[in-house]
């Protein structure tokens, strides 16, 4: 019996881009995201059980590390991935432990810290052996694959010995371990510079995680909105927390361009890179907690919602905001930036941030869907915003 050709390919470094040579997420990519969301819908369901800012802040470092798992093989694609029988194994397997993750992560400050521990921690070791391949295949990735080897391999070490320690010491070894895996690929900005990952291909698997974690987003608002009882009410509600998705959907791709090309260079371009990339954990975050806190109110229905959740509702969607902020900015140069044309044109983004924010005052003078209400307007007056026309000075040095 003879092998395919294509059974086992050496990797090698993917074709640098040019204008004729765009790339784009396959489908065994587009599984492999939609696993990962399976984990931060479990993520979603912890904090709609207990929506306080205390859980929310609890499980940040959870959501990061499901996070992270996504980008570290997420990179390793763009950068190395080839189409063959062997890295469909090495996806597979990894797509096997994030669902193993995925049930680990409903008490994984609890009862199953340990298998998550462990997932997390596999899941690193296979983006190490990854990783060993290029150091053996790819002579010219060597210093990255090196420092990567490293820094993972320390990183899911720390993570095996925290599976076996009691907490509250384990959440400390969590916290030093990936610590170590968010500082191996910062302190390597100029060793990346050689071998950036493709500038579409990257911006597109992260507007496609985004666009599913939306509609994961307006998916639960419908069959919140069935669950709840159909009236009127219930349904206006569910229109307003529609329309909330539909604004951040618009700040992202219309407003923002986070799913645009993004050019990895060398000096103060590789901040920028970094700027647009780690922006994204706090919109994926924003973008979870504030739909979580849409289907609490329509639940409500004329009720009122504690404090602690109208806080943790208008500051998610705060995050939200900002974040896209960030990812807006990190499109365009230093030197656009530094201008004021740019920021006077954004100043009505910022006052409108702060105003949805400052909303929670009002928790406790008006009921939930009114509170939805104020932040439905501000999202719709966030969008008219983005049809004036950007000043000359972004369209210079863009």
């Amino acid at each position: 019996m003879r092998l395919r050709k294509d059974f086992i390919i050496k990797p090698n470094i993917n074709a640098p881009y040019d204008e004729e040579s765009e790339r784009h997420a396959d489908w065994l990519e587009l599984l492999f995201d939609l696993i990962f969301v399976a984990a931060i819908s479990q993520l979603a369901l912890n904090l709609t059980a207990d929506y306080s800012p205390i859980i929310f802040l609890e499980y940040i470092p959870v959501f990061f590390a499901v996070w992270w798992s996504w980008v570290g093989h997420t990179f390793y694609l763009s950068r190395f991935g080839a189409d063959d029988m062997f890295n469909r194994f090495l996806t597979m397997m990894q797509m096997i432990v994030v669902a193993m993750m995925t049930v680990n992560v409903k008490d994984a400050l609890g009862s199953t810290g340990f298998g998550f521990a462990l997932s997390y921690a596999f899941l690193r070791f296979i983006l190490v052996a990854e990783y060993l391949r290029i150091w053996r295949h790819v002579p010219e990735a060597r210093s990255l694959s090196k420092r990567y080897i490293l820094g993972f391999g320390a990183a899911a070490m720390i993570w095996v010995v925290s599976a076996f320690t009691p907490p509250p010491l384990r959440f400390a070894l969590w916290g030093l371990g990936l610590l170590v895996d968010v500082i191996t690929p910062i302190t390597s900005g100029k060793i990346q510079v050689s071998l950036p990952p493709h500038p579409t291909h990257i911006p597109e698997r992260f507007g496609l995680f985004t666009i599913i974690l939306i509609g994961e987003t307006i998916i639960s608002v419908v069959f919140t909105v069935i669950n709840a009882g159909l009236s009127i009410l219930t349904e206006f509600t569910g229109f307003m927390g529609l329309l909330i998705a539909f604004s951040i959907w618009w700040g992202y791709f219309e407003e923002s361009g986070g799913a645009e090309a993004h050019v990895q260079e060398a000096g103060h371009q590789v901040a920028k890179y970094q700027l647009w990339l780690y922006s994204h954990f706090p919109l994926l975050l924003g973008i979870v907690s504030t739909a979580v806190g849409i289907k609490h109110i329509i639940y409500l229905g004329t009720g009122f919602m504690p404090s602690g959740e109208v806080w943790l509702l208008t500051c998610s969607l705060g995050l939200a905001l900002l974040s896209l902020t960030l990812v807006f900015i990190s499109s365009y140069s230093m030197e656009t930036c530094k201008d004021w044309a740019l920021q006077i044109f954004r100043l009505p983004y910022y006052v409108i941030i702060v105003l949805v924010v400052l909303t929670g005052f009002l928790g406790s003078t008006l009921p939930g869907y009114m509170i939805l209400g104020i932040l439905t307007l501000l999202c719709a007056i966030k969008m008219v915003l983005s049809f004036r026309e950007p000043p000359a000075v972004c369209k210079m040095y863009k």
